[in-house]
């Protein structure tokens, strides 16, 4: 009730922008209201571990828009876990650092060049991400899907998945291995039926199988499904430092179908259908792989823009977008 007489009085103040409220709990259904955080956790690596499992709970529970204090409230957490946990905060739906008032300092550039560097990457990465992480909270809040999730989410027929807590997958496409233990520098993955790629290399995989794979303090083991259609938009400091004037579509090659849904990020005329949704599919014919991007439908029309499509490991193609249907051959 707190948190819905908190959401209603910002509603009636300013009902012309969106308000962030952010709660510590609530039964289900709080979702309507707020975003929850899971709590005062410590600087613990069980507590990094426990991140995963208490997150993908909460997303199966229709509480969408959640996340863990990255770095842990209370303590001091090392350079490593500092690193570690800000890999997997990425994930998170609510990414936020945040620790008590005594504790020892917890800003990236605190543990040194390293890890402010590996710090940086990620956050970059979270921000080249905002388009499909965007798509995944319009799920959310239309369907209850989870927006990160366990992989009995996708994989219900595979016995293997049902108690793999240390493997989340962000939306459909995206699967991660974090690493949450000190000196650990390899991993078992289990990739279920279908073929994946490793982000960072390109390598290719067909599941089920287990592998093993290496994670030097720099990387966490990151996947992608084949057929993955995943738009990322430039690095940016804060989201709204620059119109976004550039979208790339990351293709893999495979059969899929994908929906971006953009609005004006800001008001709530989204409400009022003030949005537009965009269908893109990847599939195979004969030797080619096609992408076909369908025209936008909606009432909300982004800034001029070049549309950058990548087939991973093949090339690119680009076109100014004009909101019309384009079909791309590779």
């Amino acid at each position: 009730m707190m948190a819905k007489a908190c959401y209603e009085g910002l509603q009636r103040h300013r009902s012309s922008q969106r308000s962030f409220v952010l709660t510590r709990s609530g039964y289900a259904g709080v979702q309507r209201w707020s975003s929850v955080w899971m709590g005062d956790n410590q600087s613990l690596w069980e507590h990094l571990e426990m991140s995963l499992p208490m997150l993908c709970n909460m997303g199966l529970s229709g509480v969408g828009f959640v996340g863990c204090d990255i770095g842990g409230f209370a303590g001091n957490a090392t350079a490593e876990l500092f690193a570690r946990w800000m890999q997997v905060g990425m994930l998170y739906p609510l990414m936020r650092g945040h620790s008590a008032m005594s504790t020892a300092r917890h800003e990236p550039w605190v543990f040194g060049d390293r890890v402010e560097n590996i710090c940086r990457e990620y956050i970059n990465l979270r921000y080249q991400l905002l388009p499909y992480i965007y798509s995944l909270f319009w799920e959310a809040a239309t369907t209850g899907a989870p927006i990160l999730r366990p992989l009995l989410y996708h994989f219900p027929n595979d016995p293997k998945t049902y108690s793999l807590y240390d493997q989340v997958l962000l939306g459909a496409s995206l699967m991660a291995a974090p690493i949450y233990r000190p000196g650990v520098e390899h991993r078992a993955v289990y990739l279920p039926a279908g073929t994946w790629y490793d982000w960072w290399s390109g390598d290719r995989y067909e599941g089920p199988i287990h592998i093993l794979a290496h994670a030097p303090l720099e990387t966490m083991p990151l996947y992608v499904r084949s057929g993955a259609i995943v738009p990322m938009q430039p690095v940016s400091q804060y989201v709204d430092e620059a119109p976004l004037d550039q979208i790339r579509l990351r293709v893999w090659p495979g059969n899929n179908e994908y929906q971006l849904f953009e609005d004006d990020g800001q008001t709530s005329k989204y409400q009022d259908n003030n949005f537009s949704l965009t269908n893109i599919c990847v599939f195979t014919q004969a030797s080619q792989t096609v992408v076909e991007i369908a025209a936008r439908v909606g009432e909300w029309t982004p800034p001029l823009r070049e549309v950058i499509v990548e087939l991973v490991g093949v090339g690119e193609q680009r076109f100014q977008d004009d909101g019309k249907r384009h079909s791309l051959q590779f």
